[in-house]
């Protein structure tokens, strides 16, 4: 178990689609998946926020996600979509390989995953909302994309500093 630095944008590594594992319930699976779990607690702890990472974002090409969130910690093994809600939403998102970048994506409210649990058995995992955001987010990495790609509206960019100041204050002001 290690931290393992993180692929940013511009390494062509985080351009390139991962591979699905052989067996789900390898050591090779669970070992790279120790090292994501150091990895996002390192990173929660250094800029205070993320929920998930995929292995290609520790250099890893292979079809592996994790989320980790108060509600919800997941492990994703050989993930496939089977469905897309019609319903959209329009939300800010970040990411680890380019921290201190936000903008607004555009993303099906809904999503079905297959995939595989450690002990390799299949599971379908049906997400709404901010669950369903983080599972599309971290695909992305899995095809070779990043939220970038999904054309944000380029005026809705801003920095951590801005996105706190403007949306998260707000958010606290409201409740």
């Amino acid at each position: 178990m290690a931290v393992v630095p993180l692929i940013e944008l511009g390494n062509p590594l985080l351009r390139q689609p991962a591979t699905p594992f052989a067996d789900p319930t390898s050591p090779e699976v669970a070992r790279i998946l120790n090292d994501m779990r150091d990895t996002l607690a390192d990173m929660r702890q250094r800029i205070g926020y993320g929920r998930g990472i995929a292995a290609p974002q520790i250099g890893v090409l292979k079809r592996l996600i994790l989320i980790d969130t108060p509600d919800t910690n997941l492990v994703l093994v050989n993930p496939r979509f089977e469905r897309w809600s019609r319903e959209e939403d329009e939300r800010y998102e970040s990411c680890f390989s380019f921290p201190g970048i936000w903008g607004l994506v555009q993303r099906p409210l809904g999503v079905t995953v297959v995939a595989y649990t450690l002990a390799g058995e299949e599971q379908r995992i049906e997400a709404s909302g901010s669950l369903a955001r983080i599972i599309q987010h971290e695909m992305d990495h899995l095809d070779g994309f990043v939220w970038l790609d999904r054309g944000p509206d380029l005026h809705s960019l801003c920095t951590t500093q801005e996105y706190e100041k403007r949306y998260i204050s707000r958010e606290r002001e409201s409740h």
